[in-house]
Formats: C-alpha cells, structure tokens, sequence
C-alpha cells in the first residue's frame, strides 16, 4: 500500500467524527501510534498537510471521499508525531498550528529536537507501560500521550516565552 517513506498520516471520515492516524512503518506491517478525533480534527488535518506540502514533503497515497491517506517525508515524520502528541486534547489547536508552520519554516530549531525527543520518548515509554491494554489500537497508550502531551506543551509555552522576552531586547 505504501509507496514510500514510513510516516504516514491519515483521516478517515466515516461514522461519528473524523479520526486523525499516524502511523509508521513499511508497507507489510505499519503500526498506528496514535490518534486524534473531535470537533478540530478536519481543521488541524487540513493545516498538517496544506504545511507540509508547502516543502513537498507530503505525497498522496490515497484520496476518496471518506479516506486520505499521505506518505510524510522520512526527515519530517517525527517532527509531525511530536506535533501530534502536543495538540493532543487541546482547546485551541489554531494556537499550536501557527507554532508548527514556525517550526516548519525553522523559525524553533530547539522545537525539531523537542519534538523528536517526546515522539521517541512517548514510545519507549509505552512499551513498557504496565498500563498498556493487548486491546489497544495504537501503539502509543493514553496514559503515556496525555502525560507527554501535557509536558510537552509547558515545553513550549516556556521556550516560546523566553524566545520572545530575549527578541524583544
């Protein structure tokens, strides 16, 4: 299914609410490490990939009326996982949407590094997770998400805080 890279995104747009997916992985066994569903879920899907094509770092896999699926660019994947994991039950994702099209422009090289770093943390801590459930359709558990979510997003607020007190001098 997958004609290249390892990161794909995803909306699916049939029964309750859409759901966003992000998955990783070659083609014979992607894994879905989280998902994003409610009432902004077309809205920051829309913005992800209108950023990311932007510096043609998205490729169509599938477009139809209920599913589209993009293939994200290797060296990018990351950040956007990491962005995943910060707008994570979020009130206000146009906030969180400006800093990512920042970070994208390389405005917050600091943020590619923190982004990476809570992707990859969120997942070496799910795995070992006692809390994790055999059930669970994504790999990353909601207990570790909404814990790195939370952290990753005061990350932020102060990085951005800072950076703006020392522009302003």
């Amino acid at each position: 299914m997958l004609r290249q890279g390892t990161y794909v995104i995803m909306l699916r747009s049939c029964g309750h609410s859409p759901t966003i997916s992000f998955n990783i992985g070659g083609e014979d066994e992607p894994t879905t490490l989280l998902r994003l569903a409610g009432r902004n879920t077309e809205l920051i899907f829309k913005e992800i990939i209108s950023a990311l094509s932007r510096y043609g770092a998205i490729s169509p896999i599938k477009i139809s009326k209920h599913e589209e699926i993009f293939s994200i660019r290797d060296d990018l994947g990351p950040i956007i996982g990491g962005f995943l994991i910060l707008i994570r039950r979020t009130n206000n994702p146009k906030k969180w949407l400006g800093v990512l099209n920042e970070v994208l422009e390389g405005k917050h090289p600091e943020l590619v590094i923190a982004f990476e770093s809570y992707l990859t943390m969120t997942i070496d801590i799910s795995r070992i997770n006692k809390f994790h459930s055999k059930k669970q359709k994504q790999a990353l558990t909601p207990i570790v998400l909404d814990a790195s979510s939370r952290a990753l997003k005061e990350f932020v607020k102060v990085l951005l805080k800072k950076r703006e007190n020392i522009n302003h001098f």
